[in-house]
């Protein structure tokens, strides 16, 4: 309890952070890690974070994304400056992991729900585009009309 613990800050809500842990990474020790370029195929708990990929940590760690710690802020004695970007497809993909660990269901039901959410954006895209030709069309037949009234009413009136 008295010695320090890394972390990576992946939600805060009120005074409570939610943290996944940070280890060191020994080959021996960890024969099966998930990294995203080394060790792809892997399901692994435990994302290796290589000191190349990330200079902030000064050798090569683990992240344990099946093992979610709930601290209060009161409790954090200083911040790493090093950060992975929210927006970053690194940190995208840490989150999904920790999804996948802890809500299997729930991250199956989003990843379904925002591919039906893109197919219908999509389709909305096409059916905006096919009314602005209908649309263009409707415009061209107007025209239409309108020069053949007007040569209806310039032969009336000769």
């Amino acid at each position: 309890m008295s010695y320090e613990h890394r972390g990576l800050v992946i939600g805060v809500k009120q005074r409570l952070l939610y943290v996944l842990p940070i280890f060191s990474y020994d080959p021996k020790k960890h024969t099966d890690v998930y990294h995203p370029v080394d060790f792809p195929a892997s399901k692994s708990d435990l994302f290796l974070l290589k000191n190349s990929d990330f200079p902030f940590i000064s050798h090569d760690s683990v992240l344990k994304l099946n093992d979610i710690k709930t601290v209060s802020i009161n409790r954090i004695l200083y911040q790493q400056s090093g950060r992975i970007d929210p927006a970053s497809d690194t940190y995208k993909q840490i989150e999904s992991l920790a999804l996948i660990k802890y809500f299997p269901d729930f991250f199956y039901d989003y990843e379904k729900n925002k591919k039906s959410i893109e197919s219908l954006n999509n389709q909305i895209a096409v059916l905006a585009d096919n009314k602005k030709n209908l649309e263009k069309e409707n415009e061209k037949f107007k025209a239409e009309i309108e020069n053949l009234q007007n040569k209806l009413k310039s032969s009336i009136n000769n």
